[in-house]
């Protein structure tokens, strides 16, 4: 479950790559937090490279859109495979997420 943190410009980018289930939280719940704190206006979370999502990360990107936009930052999802793109869109959170397909 590597993770990459950068900004750029007014993004934050935030780059997951592997698996991320309920045993990932803590290490994105930091990451998350690290990009909140930051004075770019915009985070993007990179999902090029992810292959898996579980629930648990549906909440914890559902926190991180709710603590975005109290914070005045936009959260984009970007470069998100088919596969996870279904996930999204059978829980109807493609409807609360700015998402971009791969």
């Amino acid at each position: 479950m590597p993770t990459n943190f950068s900004t750029s410009g007014n993004i934050t980018r935030i780059n997951l790559s592997g698996e991320f289930d309920f045993s990932s939280q803590e290490e994105l719940n930091q990451i998350f937090a690290k990009a909140l704190d930051t004075s770019q206006p915009a985070i993007e979370v990179d999902l090029q490279n992810t292959i898996f999502i579980d629930s648990s990360i549906i909440r914890m990107f559902l926190k991180l859109h709710e603590t975005a936009q109290r914070n005045h930052k936009t959260l984009k999802i970007v470069n998100c495979n088919e596969r996870i793109y279904e996930i999204f869109t059978i829980g109807g959170f493609d409807q609360i997420f700015d998402i971009q397909e791969a």
